[in-house]
């Protein structure tokens, strides 16, 4: 008996932790947690090696009678292994390809960026540069000559998004195994051929711009300033920025950008777009529509001279124009400001800062024709792709335009009219100017970061200021309350990852690295282009959810996919004929009937078998509630003989426990109809149809003089409380579990509420996740202990007869304050 009961507490361990596992992925599911693969496979691994032992654990008790039950499970382990193995190849692919021979649809063989420019250039016909595309197959062809296709993933698999303090050592290993690595005689071949076809279409060689054009970037999310862009390259250093640009796969923010955004390790494949270098006079972004007044059909259009380098780093602060979609050309807005610095090519190669002439300080870098032929692009590609576009654009020393760029540009959800003042005058206002990136309302302490070292302390719910704007600071942006920044422009990246990871943020303010001191609680207003000093709790707007951003990612897919494996219960009324081990469909389901059957195996031990005391018997309380109970020894008087009644009992948590249950009305008799009774118990046709059933649901309990594990039933309620109470305050403890129910998501969602409130009444350590909570008191005095007990075994069936009347989000709270009125001192 002593060896089936150590199977038994192992089986029950098991069972908790599957359980809390399982409820731990479902809430990942919710879109505010970051996870990455790595996290799946951990979780996936644990799951497996839990259910293996409650599986093993019941054979053991079970005399090996339950080999259909290993069966089964074996058979769902691997069908979720199957998942998490699935991945996308790299299609065999040219190592070069034309930009003339793309389009959207070969995006996973050249990258977003590539397969865009291809799609404007060949189906949208505007002009776009004569280039081409290092695919990503090329990409597999470089890691498989260096034998680093498997290096890759193992790395990576050991940084796990939560743990930034690696971060560092993984990205620089991997970029070292990169530089260290030879490109293939037959890619460098294939690079130098193409450039060289390339050089046959320009009037003199062209030097050459190489911009990344990894897998998904450019697509739905943007990447942007992740990777690497090499500008004006001598064709004797094509081979190693191409390398350059396949090492920027794993620089911190970029591996944290990745894993944040859902991608799994094995799909990062990196394409490169090769074009001539264009000589530009000046360079610029343009949004088709504004983000932050998108229903104004109008283009947003920034400029400054020379490479656009500047215009999307936030260097300098660049000509603004607001410009009419109908009729096109027609400037609704604009603004000037003086530009002193540019960015130019250099003859030999590279690029350098030089003054901008003085003529050209103070004057705009677009005439009127050529914002009029920008915002008709703007009105032809919006067409095409269906959605608002971020657009990078050149103007050459000829006066011609050229689209370097277009890719979807992120919106940000539309938003209730606001009611509240412009600036709220009861409280000190430090700043009121700037331009705004990405509206909202945060709050915190101001965190200034000057240097990237700066960033790796970054407190969750801070406030960044800096002066100027940076990509860097996505590895950030999931923990920062609001971004502020002296200088940037709204079309810049980190304007754009901003809007990307809903942080509010305003650009541009000249002075908030001045003005604002480090550790400042401030409040920044990004609907009205203001920073206050303290918390303004009236502008926080905590109704308003973030959307989930992750939904369509490659990870999220995929634990969506591994949790329709293990999640789903489909073993529920224990009377059915399909509840057997061959009825298992996921991991839920072994769950379920490996602790039914282990109760029932538990309590059908012979006399021959018990020893020392412990005992098997029914209680027989008159109570429409059934009852097995086991004696480990001092929990029954002597005396009894297939039945006890409470008053037999003397287990000390049992007592108190069951003293607060019976305590509640309990109908008097069981009724002539079974169907009138049930409507206590069985509210919901759901949970009829489920199989609930008060009279055959049976309950367990295995007690002695001090301890107690109750499993309850009731209808379709299930929980589980055990507590160890003695004179020895060092021993004692009581946990809770509460877990599932039937009825519609928003009742069951208002009925764990309900228990949550109360039980936080009752001060106890709690932990909620989805329909699961979880409650622990320890190291109490006998009395308080034993009223605590009473305490849940009221509130056990106090929410089971609450089904039917929470209908409403008031009616919870009103039943909260009756219980805590009536029960809780």
């Amino acid at each position: 008996m002593a060896e089936k009961y150590a199977h038994f507490q192992r089986l029950l361990a098991a069972n908790n932790t599957v359980l809390a596992l399982m409820t731990d992925m479902e809430e990942k599911l919710s879109g505010d947690f970051l996870f990455d693969l790595q996290y799946i496979r951990a979780n996936v691994a644990q799951l497996a090696s839990e259910t293996a032992t409650l599986v093993e654990s019941l054979n053991n008790l079970g005399d090996h009678r339950y080999q259909g039950l290993t069966a089964s499970f074996q058979r769902i382990i691997k069908e979720v292994e199957e998942v998490l193995e699935q991945r996308r190849e790299i299609q065999k692919a040219p190592l070069t390809i034309p930009f003339e021979q793309l389009n959207l649809e070969m995006a996973d063989l050249v990258g977003g960026k590539n397969a865009n420019l291809g799609e404007v250039r060949n189906r949208v016909h505007l002009p776009v540069p004569p280039g081409f595309a290092i695919s990503t197959y090329a990409y597999k062809l470089f890691l498989d000559y260096n034998q680093l296709a498997t290096r890759i993933p193992e790395l990576l698999g050991v940084w796990r998004i939560d743990d930034l303090d690696s971060l560092a050592r993984v990205s620089e290993e991997l970029k070292q195994m990169i530089n260290q690595a030879q490109v293939p005689p037959e890619l460098e071949t294939a690079i130098q051929e193409a450039y060289a076809r390339l050089c046959l279409k320009e009037e003199t060689p062209a030097l050459a711009a190489m911009r990344s054009s990894a897998v998904g970037e450019d697509l739905s999310l943007t990447f942007a300033g992740q990777y690497a862009t090499y500008l004006n390259v001598p064709p004797q250093e094509l081979v190693e920025r191409y390398k350059d640009i396949v090492a920027s796969l794993f620089t911190p923010r970029a591996l944290f950008y990745y894993k944040n955004r859902g991608f799994k390790e094995e799909e990062m494949a990196m394409g490169v777009a090769v074009l001539p270098m264009i000589n530009a006079r000046a360079s610029g972004v343009l949004f088709t529509r504004q983000p932050e007044a998108a229903d104004q059909a109008a283009v947003l259009i920034n400029a400054v001279w020379g490479l656009g380098k500047y215009a999307v780093g936030g260097v300098i602060d660049p000509d603004h124009y607001l410009v009419a979609h109908d009729p096109p050309g027609q400037v609704l807005e604009q603004r000037i400001p003086p530009k002193e610095i540019m960015l130019v090519s250099v003859p030999e190669g590279g690029v350098h800062e030089v003054p901008v002439p003085p003529e050209k300080v103070h004057a705009a870098c677009l005439s009127e024709a050529q914002l009029q032929q920008l915002a008709q692009w703007a009105v032809t590609l919006e067409a095409h792709y269906g959605r608002p576009q971020d657009v990078e654009w050149a103007l050459d020393a000829e006066d011609r335009l050229w689209l370097l760029q277009s890719r979807q540009l992120q919106m940000p959800a539309k938003r209730a009219p606001e009611v509240k003042a412009r600036t709220l005058k009861q409280y000190p206002l430090l700043l009121d100017q700037g331009s705004i990136a990405c509206r909202g309302v945060g709050a915190g302490p101001v965190v200034l970061v000057r240097r990237d070292e700066d960033l790796k302390n970054f407190p969750a719910g801070g406030v960044l200021v800096a002066r100027q704007t940076s990509p860097k600071y996505v590895t950030v942006m999931p923990q920062a309350a609001a971004i502020i920044t002296d200088a940037g422009s709204p079309t810049g990246h980190m304007a754009l990852l901003a809007r990307e990871f809903q942080v509010p943020t305003i650009i541009n303010t000249g002075r908030a690295t001045q003005v604002l001191q480090p550790g400042q609680e401030v409040t920044v207003d990004a609907n009205y282009n203001n920073v206050y000093a303290g918390i303004i709790t009236e502008l926080l707007e905590p109704g308003q959810d973030k959307m989930n951003e992750l939904a369509d990612s490659p990870v999220f897919r995929t634990l969506k996919a591994v949790l329709q494996e293990v999640v789903p219960l489909n073993l529920i009324n224990p009377q059915s004929e399909n509840f057997t081990p061959e009825g298992c469909r996921t991991l839920h389901d072994i769950v379920r009937f490996a602790h039914e059957y282990s109760m029932r195996e538990i309590f059908k031990l012979t006399e021959n078998e018990v020893q020392d005391g412990r005992e098997v018997v029914d209680l027989d309380s008159g109570l429409p509630f059934k009852v097995r109970i086991l004696d480990l020894g001092g929990g029954l008087k002597k005396g009894w003989k297939r039945t006890v009644r409470p008053e037999q009992i003397t287990s000390i948590p049992f007592r108190a426990f069951w003293q607060g249950l019976a305590a509640m009305r309990w109908p008097q008799a069981k009724p002539a109809g079974a169907k009138s009774f049930s409507s206590v118990f069985v509210k919901s046709e759901e949970e009829v149809a489920q199989g609930a059933d008060p009279y055959r649901d049976q309950s367990y309990v295995v007690l002695s003089r001090n301890y107690m594990n109750f499993s309850i039933r009731l209808g379709y309620h299930l929980s589980t409380v055990e507590a160890y109470v003695s004179e020895e305050i060092n021993d004692n403890y009581l946990t809770f579990t509460f877990r599932g129910g039937g009825s519609t998501s928003e009742r069951r969602e208002r009925r764990v509420r309900l228990i949550e409130a109360i039980i936080d009444h009752m001060h106890l350590n709690h932990q909620r996740k989805g329909e699961t909570i979880e409650a622990r008191l320890a190291k109490y005095p006998l009395e308080q202990m034993t009223q605590r007990l009473a305490l849940f075994g009221k509130l056990t069936l106090y929410t089971k007869q609450l089904d039917m009347v929470l209908f409403s989000e008031g009616i919870v709270d009103w039943y909260i304050k009756d219980f805590i009125r009536e029960h809780v001192r």
